[in-house]
């Protein structure tokens, strides 16, 4: 057998195997799977999910009733629910990159052109526990930012910054003063294109790490969010004050730049500018209520 059956041999193994795959919707579950797995590990929080489905011809793969667990003792069964989920893939849809390693392996960058979220719901409220009077909404933004800086610390230098003082008390005077006497010296500014060169290559690689898949989207859209925060009066005698608050249209923006975000990074980043996103319109809503 030459080199050309070989090869042709080998593609025909490959597509067979793709067709049963996608056949048999193994992508499908794949992709129920990575909503399942990443909401739940970045907000330690129980998820579900109703059905994910890629359709071939349109580029869109729908996502179903989805919903996010509450924490822990507090009313509500959830923090979160979205009915629809649709990601809208780029004309181009995939684009290889050259990844920084040894191995010289390349990096698939997948392009998602739109994600539209539609009937999101959402509850706001504090636990009677929580001497801060912290929200839900905040505490679940701190659990998946710290999450975040831990697996992607180049990516989130001030919260690695601070996570890293936590640990380490004893090195804090330590620092502090490394970085007053850095900053007593001469900056020199390096001009070997050479090095300059070699210096961003061993940055990118410390950005993009050794994920062989990375998204980026183009644009995230709320087409309609129902907030309702709810004020809990335990401990006396007044009923729960709730304030609803009905938006259509919220933007959040794109994901990634020209180079993305690890495919396991993406639940992440998503579900912590969602939050970013909702506290913003949280604290209007309590404003507006104190001022009433």
């Amino acid at each position: 057998m030459n080199k050309l059956a070989v090869l042709a041999f080998a593609l025909l193994l490959f597509f067979s195997t793709m067709m049963w795959y996608l056949a048999n919707g193994s992508l499908n579950d794949y992709l129920k799977s990575q909503v399942l797995l990443q909401s739940q590990y970045y907000s330690a929080q129980p998820s579900q999910l109703l059905s994910a489905n890629f359709s071939n011809a349109s580029g869109i793969t729908t996502f179903t009733q989805f919903s996010l667990n509450n924490i822990n003792g507090l009313a509500q069964p959830h923090v979160l629910t979205i009915q629809k989920i649709s990601a809208q893939l780029a004309q181009v849809p995939t684009q290889q990159l050259d990844a920084p390693s040894i191995q010289k392996k390349t990096t698939t960058l997948i392009h998602i052109q739109e994600l539209r979220l539609s009937h999101v719901k959402v509850w706001s409220e504090t636990s009677g526990e929580n001497t801060k009077n912290e929200t839900n909404l905040t505490l679940l933004f701190k659990q998946i930012s710290t999450q975040l800086a831990i697996d992607y610390p180049a990516l989130y230098p001030q919260i690695s910054a601070e996570l890293y003082a936590q640990k380490y008390p004893d090195r804090n005077e330590e620092l502090i003063l490394e970085t007053t006497d850095i900053n007593k010296k001469e900056i020199y500014i390096e001009t070997n294109q050479a090095i300059i060169a070699s210096n961003t290559a061993k940055q990118k690689k410390r950005i993009l790490g050794k994920a062989t898949t990375r998204i980026k989207i183009s644009n995230v859209i709320i087409d309609d969010l129902t907030l309702t925060v709810i004020k809990n009066n335990q401990g006396s005698n007044e009923d729960n004050k709730k304030s609803t608050k009905n938006i259509k249209h919220i933007s959040l923006g794109s994901f990634g730049d020209n180079e993305g975000l690890a495919s396991n990074q993406i639940g992440g980043e998503l579900l912590k500018q969602l939050l970013n996103k909702l506290i913003i319109i949280e604290k209007k809503i309590i404003v507006t209520t104190i001022n009433k």
